[in-house]
């Protein structure tokens, strides 16, 4: 498997160009060669887990629902997009649904450069994309998980022993988290932009661990995380992030 590596996570997908946690998002960040990918699960009333971030719709839909109270089919015939839509008043209307976890894993499976990062959203959600998981036989050297809730990423190490995970961190106590860093193998940790400082990161490249920041907005201010020797960029706009890197991203 030729995995890609430069640092690049599309965060919800590709949302410059299309909205955030669909398959078509989805799939161009990995035509624009986005080594990572990441996207939140939640689970539905029926106990289906479609890829949203907040806990309802209002945000993304032309309908509001709170997804742990409604079925699954409810939910696919809301349209995600009409944020997108609101903010793209100059291109033509979308309608996009809201994936479940086993379409989005069938479209990571199909190519071998691009790893899928899931971001537990509730409780339960790694218990059950765990059992998906493993009755689709997703290859695990494609997965990967990131969150900041360390049940919820203790739970996925334990699940998944070989898996990547990413340990999102505010952060409130650094030692405390690199500790738990330690101690429950997680590889590499993931810093709020607006906490990351040179102190900081030098702080968790000495305990061993790659550093990531999120949530990249501007790209412009890359520059200054790389003078601290970041290596993981989360960002809503991966094809001009590639852009300053130096690296010619693929057709949106």
């Amino acid at each position: 498997m030729a995995l890609l590596n430069n640092g690049v996570t599309g965060h919800r997908g590709d949302p410059q160009h299309f909205p955030q946690n669909t398959l078509a998002g989805f799939e161009s960040a990995i035509n624009l060669g986005c080594d990572w990918v990441e996207t939140d699960i939640r689970l539905t009333r029926d106990g289906k887990l479609v890829l949203i971030h907040n806990p309802d719709t209002c945000e993304q839909g032309d309908v509001k629902r709170v997804i742990a109270d409604t079925d699954f089919d409810e939910l696919r015939k809301i349209n995600v997009a009409c944020n997108f839509n609101f903010r793209h008043f100059d291109k033509a209307p979308r309608f996009d649904r809201m994936p479940s976890l086993e379409e989005t894993l069938e479209l990571f499976r199909s190519q071998d450069k691009v790893r899928l990062s899931l971001q537990p959203k509730a409780p339960g959600a790694v218990e059950a994309a765990a059992k998906i998981i493993r009755d689709m036989k997703f290859p695990v050297e494609l997965l990967g998980f990131n969150d900041g809730t360390l049940d919820y990423m203790a739970k996925a190490r334990e699940l998944f022993p070989e898996s990547y995970i990413f340990f999102d961190i505010a952060p409130r106590d650094l030692e405390a988290e690199l500790d738990a860093a330690d101690r429950y193998h997680f590889n590499a940790l993931v810093v709020w932009e607006g906490l990351l400082d040179q102190k900081i990161a030098e702080r968790i490249l000495e305990r061993g661990y790659p550093v990531g920041v999120w949530n990249i907005q501007n790209p412009g201010e890359m520059r200054r995380y790389l003078d601290m020797k970041v290596s993981r960029f989360y960002t809503d706009y991966p094809a001009e992030l590639m852009k300053i890197m130096g690296i010619t991203p693929g057709k949106v």
